[in-house]
């Protein structure tokens, strides 16, 4: 028995030493309310503060990096209506916006009430939505744009937070 309790005080010091870190590239948040409507998609203010919808950061060597947009999504509208987010990121010295996989396709931040058992209209959802890109050494910039689809109606975004990490 006391042979276990050694073993197992070596492999936690052996599983904390070797436990992956992640490096806080940059952030930004907003709590002020963003409003879409049908059309094109539109930026997301993601720094209230400064009212910015780029965010800078930059890597120190080459390799993956995470972001994760977090908000507030509430749809007005058809219950089969939602909200499309896509991260768009410039790499340094690429000159030019694309979004990151898997946000690069049609994907549903929120969505109307249909699927709410007993529902009577639209709901407001804490939710999450991320991307992995590799990147060059260098500076960099990260935007989010936010695009109501499925026939009239508008939806809301509240509560931001952008974060970068690698």
């Amino acid at each position: 028995m006391k042979m276990l309790s050694v073993s197992a005080v070596a492999m936690s010091v052996v599983l904390a030493t070797t436990a992956a870190q992640a490096d806080i590239l940059a952030t930004a948040t907003n709590v002020e309310d963003q409003g879409f409507v049908a059309g094109d998609p539109s930026l997301v203010v993601l720094d209230g503060e400064n009212e910015k919808s780029t965010i800078r950061f930059s890597t120190s060597k080459a390799g993956p990096v995470v972001v994760a947009f977090y908000a507030e999504c509430r749809v007005n509208g058809a219950p089969e209506a939602y909200v499309d987010i896509d991260i768009l990121v410039d790499p340094a010295g690429s000159g030019g916006f694309a979004p990151i996989p898997p946000t690069n396709d049609n994907n549903a931040m929120c969505s109307g009430y249909a699927g709410f058992p007993g529902g009577s209209g639209p709901a407001s959802v804490s939710a999450v939505t991320a991307g992995v890109v590799n990147l060059p050494k260098g500076n960099h910039k990260v935007r989010v744009s936010a695009k109501y689809v499925g026939g009239e109606g508008a939806a809301l975004l509240d509560d931001i937070l952008l974060s970068v990490e690698n």
